[in-house]
């Protein structure tokens, strides 16, 4: 059978699909509603981009799903630039997508919601994370643009009323693509050096999209992990942005930041005056109790006569002599007896009044040794007889048993 065709493979076939497609849409921007969304443990994003006739399987890499400044979310409407690639494995065409924007205010709003909802999940804006501001800051960081409006503001306020206190500005876009992580990098300077009190970090009024760096949860993260107190001021009174949740204070104004930090010296020179003032009305009210108990006490009886107390006090002073006389007495008394009968024993006891009743100690020379036993001594030998009124020698003539 002969053949004028060639057949392909699947795999060629789907490779010959690939080169075309990727060829005639290198770099391509669609719109669509993602779906099916995963943000896979690996870094890597996985969603269907579609509308209401077709969809799109789309997949964004670790690498640019870094960048993004807000947090995808199934039903958000999105404007995604990328490659059309073919997985050939499966033979399905995708969009590989290199960038990712909201579209529009409505999908911007929804991923504020989006963010917010699960940061208040984690528990960041819960009470117990917040620090307090000190009431007296020597020096305050401040982490906005350096040619905004907002940095001559705070300068004027704390000029005013707080001129002691120490500014250090640590400039930083506060728009763009690239607000995000310089604010971070800012936070995370003054968290290494510690050389400030409290942080302020804020930028004027303007829209969500302008507002957006503050929104991005990289941002909230880091004011959350810092040790040092910071007070968000981002936008107008009416602005609300993540970083105000998640900071320990929230001011509606840079102006009113600045205001949290600088008690006034007008404020401060009152509430001394006020203390001033109550230390001097509680003196004089101890002084007068002070006074109205002195007045008690020389009103009594021993303050009027003196003396009586001294009788009393020298009656007391008579009876303690006396009973201390009667209790040494008694002691030596007692002493005395104990030594009478200790004599009388040591009397009995004395060898010489034994002497005197007639009897004698026998002990042998040289030795001097008392002879208890007749038989202590062999016939001649000599020894001593000691009496109670002498001594004489004598000599054993014989060998005699002992009874």
């Amino acid at each position: 059978m002969n053949r004028d065709y060639h057949i392909l493979s699947v795999s060629e076939l789907t490779f010959q699909i690939k080169e075309l497609m990727e060829g005639s849409f290198p770099s391509i921007w669609i719109e669509g509603e993602m779906s099916n969304f995963l943000h896979h443990r690996s870094g890597h994003m996985y969603f269907t981009l579609k509308d209401d006739g077709s969809e799109l399987r789309s997949v964004m890499f670790r690498g640019n799903n870094q960048f993004l400044r807000f947090k995808p979310e199934n039903g958000m409407k999105i404007v995604a630039q990328g490659k059309i690639s073919v997985y050939e494995q499966r033979g399905q065409y995708q969009l590989m997508v290199q960038q990712m924007e909201p579209a529009g205010i409505g999908t911007l709003y929804l991923a504020f919601e989006a963010l917010k909802k699960q940061l208040s999940t984690e528990g960041l804006f819960d009470s117990e994370w917040k620090k307090e501001i000190p009431p007296f800051p020597k020096t305050v960081g401040i982490i906005t643009s350096s040619s905004g409006a907002v940095i001559q503001d705070i300068i004027k306020v704390l000029g005013r009323r707080a001129p002691h206190v120490q500014l250090i500005l640590r400039p930083t876009l506060v728009q763009g693509a690239e607000a995000a992580e310089e604010i971070v990098q800012a936070i995370e300077e003054f968290q290494s050096f510690q050389n400030v009190d409290v942080l302020i970090v804020g930028r004027g009024g303007g829209s969500l999209e302008d507002l957006w760096p503050f929104n991005e949860e990289k941002v909230a993260r880091s004011i959350h992990a810092c040790t040092i107190p910071i007070i968000s001021a981002v936008g107008h009174e009416t602005d609300i942005s993540i970083s105000d949740l998640v900071a320990d204070v929230r001011a509606p104004t840079p102006s009113v930041a600045a205001e949290l930090v600088s008690p006034s010296r007008e404020n401060l020179i009152g509430d001394l005056k006020q203390i001033f003032f109550d230390l001097n009305r509680a003196l004089e009210k101890q002084l007068q109790q002070k006074w109205q108990y002195l007045d008690q006490l020389t009103d009594r009886a021993v303050f009027q006569q003196p003396g009586r107390k001294v009788v009393r006090k020298r009656d007391r002073l008579e009876t303690a002599i006396h009973q201390l006389v009667q209790s040494a007495q008694y002691r030596i008394k007692m002493s005395q007896s104990q030594l009478e009968g200790a004599q009388e024993i040591l009397t009995v006891l004395n060898p010489q009044n034994v002497l005197e009743r007639g009897y004698s100690i026998a002990m042998n020379v040289p030795e001097r040794e008392i002879i208890r036993s007749a038989r202590a001594l062999g016939a001649g030998d000599p020894f001593e007889v000691q009496t109670a009124r002498g001594k004489f020698s004598a000599v054993k003539t014989n060998d005699m048993e002992e009874k």
